[in-house]
């Protein structure tokens, strides 16, 4: 089992969130490449009367969630995601590659952008009795092998589309001079038309929403140093002007920049 311990992206005022709760992440076998990204762990414990709600950017990736409110499939986020903690509880994750689920969704995924179906649904009613008692397992490790186990029998083959996919959106993850669907084509070798039609089937999401997501967690990154300003962001991450930043930054997060910084 090993701790994934990459710098955590896309979360709303990190550092002040990260006092309210207690997240561990870790990298799944090999057994699992190109179909689970990272399981994931959340407990939090908060005095009576006290409250924290959790925001992050829009995900695209699919997770299975075991919570106090059964077992879960989340799809993918294309709007800001809040979660509210109050008293004592946890959630165990798991982060699904780009696509990965696709030969077992009886609808495109597109459809389940934004929607939350019983997993039961999708992976069997026997799948989902077996996880609920690991809600109240409080050994990570435990839990893991138990996941790998029960989620193994699902492996789907990475086909070559499925690859090209998850290769592209990682490209616009990891890269930030990454700015239009034509650089995206460019890199893949292949046309903007495919490109759309790619993610269309495999993402749920265009590839620009993807791109725009990405930059503006690179935005929150910057805010999160306290040590740039707005224009500074602009020329770094080479955003047409200060307003298109701003525009993107609040039809996403629902307020300015400024705004962000206030609150933090």
């Amino acid at each position: 089992m090993k701790i994934n311990n990459e710098e955590i992206k896309g979360v709303l005022h990190r550092q002040i969130s990260e006092e309210n709760y207690h997240l561990r992440r870790y990298f799944p076998s090999v057994l699992f490449n190109g179909f689970i990204e990272q399981f994931w762990f959340v407990d939090w414990n908060l005095e009576e009367q006290r409250t924290h709600t959790q925001q992050n950017l829009p995900d695209p990736n699919f997770h299975l969630i075991i919570s106090n409110d059964g077992v879960k499939l989340l799809g993918p986020v294309s709007k800001i995601y809040s979660y509210k903690m109050e008293g004592k509880g946890r959630i165990i994750g798991v982060k699904f590659e780009t696509g990965a689920l696709k030969e077992l969704l009886p609808l495109p995924i597109e459809e389940y952008v934004n929607r939350e179906v019983l997993a039961k649904d999708i992976f069997g009613l026997d799948f989902v009795t077996n996880l609920i008692s690991l809600y109240e397992h409080e050994n990570d490790a435990e839990v893991i092998n138990y996941l790998h186990d029960s989620l193994l029998p699902f492996v789907q083959s990475i086909t070559r589309p499925k690859k090209i996919t998850q290769n592209m959106v990682s490209l616009v993850k990891n890269n930030e001079n990454i700015c239009t669907v034509k650089q995206v084509a460019n890199y893949a070798n292949i046309s903007s038309r495919s490109v759309q039609r790619y993610f269309s089937e495999y993402v749920g999401l265009s590839p620009k929403w993807l791109i725009r997501k990405y930059r503006l967690s690179r935005v929150l990154d910057e805010l999160e140093s306290n040590t740039v300003s707005i224009l500074d962001i602009v020329t770094r991450l080479e955003y047409v002007d200060q307003s298109h930043l701003i525009r993107d930054f609040k039809e996403v997060l629902g307020i300015t920049p400024n705004r962000y910084n206030k609150l933090k």
